[in-house]
Formats: C-alpha cells, sequence, structure tokens
C-alpha cells in the first residue's frame, strides 16, 4: 500500500498550510512512492481542520531549517492532526528544506531516504 504523505510547510495559530498538487513536494511524495495527502487544489494552501481530517495522511512530511520550525508536541498537539493515522502513530519525518525540495543532482538520494522513511526495509523492494 502507498502511503499517504501530507507535506506541511508551516503551522502558524494552529493552522496548517500544506502542499497540494504542482508543487515540489508533490513530485518528491510521488517519486519516493507515496500519495500526496490532498489533492483538491494546486499549490500551497491553509487547511481547514476538516480538509486535515479527511486527507487521512499516514505521514506528515516536514522540512527542518526552514522558517519557524513545529515540535512534535505542537504538531501532535493538534486535534485535526491528532485525528489522523499519522497522528495516532506519530509519524512524522522531517528532511532539510534544500535537500528535500532542490530537485538537483542529489534528488535520486533524497527519492531514496523518502522512500526509506516511509517504507522501510520495503523501500528496496
Amino acid at each position: 500500500d502507498r502511503k499517504r504523505v501530507l507535506f506541511v510547510l508551516s503551522m502558524q495559530g494552529g493552522k496548517i498550510l500544506a502542499s497540494g498538487s504542482d508543487t515540489a513536494a508533490d513530485g518528491i511524495i510521488k517519486l519516493s512512492g507515496g500519495v500526496n495527502a490532498v489533492d483538491g487544489f494546486s499549490g500551497y494552501k491553509q487547511l481547514s481542520d476538516e480538509a486535515v481530517i479527511t486527507a487521512r495522511p499516514d505521514v506528515i512530511l516536514m522540512m527542518n531549517n526552514a522558517g519557524p520550525a513545529a515540535s512534535d508536541d505542537e504538531l501532535f498537539a493538534n486535534p485535526s492532526i491528532l485525528s489522523t493515522p499519522a497522528g495516532a502513530a506519530r509519524k512524522v519525518v522531517r528532511m532539510d528544506g534544500g535537500y528535500l525540495l532542490g530537485f538537483g543532482p542529489r534528488t535520486a538520494d533524497v527519492i531514496h531516504d523518502l522512500a526509506a522513511s516511509l517504507y522501510g526495509g520495503q523501500a528496496a523492494d
């Protein structure tokens, strides 16, 4: 089963800014074997609590070193996140933003690393 991944660009005031289609985050999620949990819009948008719950992500993907970071405690204290499979399992993957979304010579490494984070030992299969 392909993992549903919610890319969270930021959390400010408890609101989640997430990636829809036609973004670098959407591309790297798909290349890594995941499914973007949000597919109803293009670009980045603030999601309602209902949209986060309906997206049913298995994994939350976030960047390190890119603006004000939300801690795991802050992330999983959000009621809409907590109501998802990712929230129940406290499953978050954090990667350096330039590495994750840079799409350059290291892209194959990023795809491998993200796939390994999503699927563990099955990523090699």
